[in-house]
């Protein structure tokens, strides 16, 4: 059979840019649930079993989001050093701030750190340091940032090796990626030591292999820069977004019930990637619902700042988040609505007065300066739509 044609590029996704806010309110609400807030502690202990995986599941809804989007949006031409910049202009001035703001209210707040705690996380290597200090640093958020940042760094080459696969191949090649994601935690729970921490249903290694290590949360990344060349080239199957949405329900099943990093990660890959592909599919088809929507869309575009700052203010900040303090039905639903609504109003503010003015200054090069008798060509460097919460 001759292949489909390929169906019109739009330039935005915005059901994806809804998506966006969408997986960082999953990790706002994990980090609720872990703050034990409600002085029931029946309720606290099964809010934090229902909605402690909530977490890993936005972060996999990030991963998968930054392969898609980033492979929609990447044009011909593209240098490696500009995709760089841009990247890095994106991620580190929000990171540094937010850093630089969990290290000062921490030590305001009486808590003792030392360098070899926080310092990886400045440089965004801390992911790689089995110690859970380590990972939080002064921002407990930040870690993801490390993992994005080996995905940029291999960007360019992945989608040149995608990009070569034959388009009747690309779902072959989407299978064998979720096949060898079985490799991970296979790796972690026969090769690695048993080692119990208080409050985690895996082994203290166990998890640090499979959900912190970067390069082991690769093959979300690379499942959604192969689900983009699938779409855009016209071979997605026929799965809308309730079908995508529905598949969910296993998957987050298997993360609250298996007792071992089996279900860490894995569980949720391919229906994270199909509802990822079918709301693109859907904007494509001129199908864009509520996830599209202009207050779904202003959400998206403040979602990085709101999850690098959801930790800050809820860890050394105003919300106390594990402080041990817990209050009523009442007022803990009141100290939640507000430290979702200060966050909120904190990100908007840092998206307009840092997000948006550095990628518009440092994200590009200058055009050249026009000399007499010449005329000056734009520099051909257009900003991608992202979909991580780093992009």
């Amino acid at each position: 059979m001759p292949d489909p044609s390929p169906p019109q590029r739009p330039a935005a996704l915005p059901t994806l840019t809804g998506m966006r806010f969408l997986a960082a309110l999953l990790v706002f609400f994990s980090h609720v649930s872990a703050a034990w807030m409600f002085t029931d502690a029946q309720f606290n202990e099964g809010f934090d079993k229902y909605a402690g995986t909530l977490g890993a599941i936005g972060v996999s809804f990030f991963f998968t989001l930054s392969g898609f989007v980033l492979t929609w949006s990447a044009r011909d031409g593209d240098r490696p050093l500009l995709f760089w910049r841009r990247r890095l202009a994106k991620i580190y001035p929000t990171h540094v701030l937010t850093w630089t703001a969990g290290l000062v209210l921490t030590l305001l707040a009486g808590q003792a750190v030392t360098t070899g705690e926080v310092l990886p996380g400045l440089f965004l290597v801390n992911a790689w340091v089995p110690e859970y200090l380590v990972i939080r640093g002064t921002n407990g958020a930040a870690w993801s940032l490390g993992v994005e940042l080996v995905f940029y760094l291999c960007f360019p080459l992945l989608l040149a090796l995608v990009k070569r696969i034959r388009a009747e191949h690309l779902w072959k090649w989407a299978g064998a990626v979720v096949l060898g994601a079985l490799l991970v935690p296979l790796v972690a729970e026969t090769l690695l030591p048993q080692e119990t921490m208080p409050g985690l249903k895996y082994g203290w290694w166990q998890y640090w292999f499979v959900y912190f290590v970067p390069v082991n949360r690769m093959y979300e990344f690379v499942l959604g820069i192969l689900l983009a060349r699938i779409v855009m080239s016209g071979r997605w199957i026929p799965v809308n977004r309730a079908v995508a949405a529905l598949t969910l329900i296993p998957g987050y099943l298997l993360t609250v019930f298996v007792p071992t990093s089996y279900g860490l990660v894995l569980p949720l890959l391919v229906p994270l990637g199909l509802i990822v592909a079918s709301g693109a599919q859907a904007d494509i088809d001129g199908r864009t619902g509520l996830l599209g929507g202009r207050a779904m869309v202003w959400l998206g575009e403040v979602s990085f700042a709101f999850y690098m700052l959801h930790m800050v203010v809820a860890g050394p900040g105003p919300a106390k988040f594990g402080s041990g303090h817990q209050w009523g039905a009442v007022e803990a639903v009141s100290r939640i609505g507000g430290w979702f609504l200060l966050t909120l109003a904190l990100a908007w503010v840092l998206y307009r007065t840092v997000e948006l003015p550095v990628m518009r200054r440092w994200s590009r090069p200058r055009a050249r300066r026009v000399t007499a008798g010449t005329a000056a060509a734009p520099v051909a460097d257009p900003v991608p739509l992202t979909g991580s919460p780093a992009d």
